[in-house]
């Protein structure tokens, strides 16, 4: 078993175990978001994102499955860090949306995906373009590596891109939390989405 030593905590941290690969291929974001916002898909080039439904914790495993026969998903993950009975420090790398993950296929795949008996439904993608974007969106969110918390849902209120910081460039909603603010950025195919402190930096308020 591999293990990632956890830095700064003392000797009353636990290790982390290494994360499954949140994405496959590498390339798999190589290419960038199209400025007209089309999507790199069509129903005329036979792949698509697909939105994989899985039975209570089998993300991992699916992605695993996915990652052996050599079809291209992604994987949203956070850590999670909680204290034991103990008193020990311990960080855990957990699904972002439980029960979900994103596989980019043909119907084949689809169909290769549900064999498995891991699967409750391989979800067709209407809007591939904003599923695109707001994955896209996730992604920049959780590689930044700053605090990402999940969201079950959208929040009400400003809609904003921020300007400046590691984000620059994301789109969200304002989600005010005592005297905090984060930035919430929505799948808006799930209704879910992660959020992050704003830290200060500066955004531009966008209109409906």
């Amino acid at each position: 078993m591999n293990l990632l030593p956890v830095r700064g905590l003392g000797d009353t941290s636990m290790p982390i175990l290494r994360p499954e690969p949140d994405y496959y291929p590498p390339w798999l974001w190589d290419e960038p978001e199209s400025k007209s916002g089309r999507s790199r898909t069509s129903p005329e080039c036979g792949i698509t994102w697909w939105c994989l439904h899985t039975r209570s914790r089998q993300e991992k495993a699916v992605a695993r499955d996915l990652l052996k026969h050599g079809i291209a998903y992604y994987l949203p993950q956070v850590v999670r860090e909680h204290w034991t009975p103990q008193g020990r420090k311990v960080r855990s790398i957990i699904p972002l949306f439980p029960g979900y993950l994103f596989m980019y296929g043909s119907q084949e795949d689809r169909l290769a995906s549900l064999r498995g008996g891991r699967l409750i439904a391989a979800l067709a993608v209407g809007d591939q373009p904003a599923l695109e974007h707001d994955l896209r969106q996730v992604r920049i969110m959780i590689a930044s590596g700053l605090g990402i918390q999940p969201e079950p849902a959208a929040p009400a209120g400003a809609r904003i891109r921020i300007a400046s910081g590691p984000l620059a460039g994301i789109e969200g909603t304002v989600l005010r939390q005592a005297s905090r603010e984060r930035l919430v950025a929505i799948v808006r195919f799930l209704g879910r989405g992660a959020s992050v402190d704003l830290e200060g930096w500066q955004v531009v308020q966008l209109l409906d």
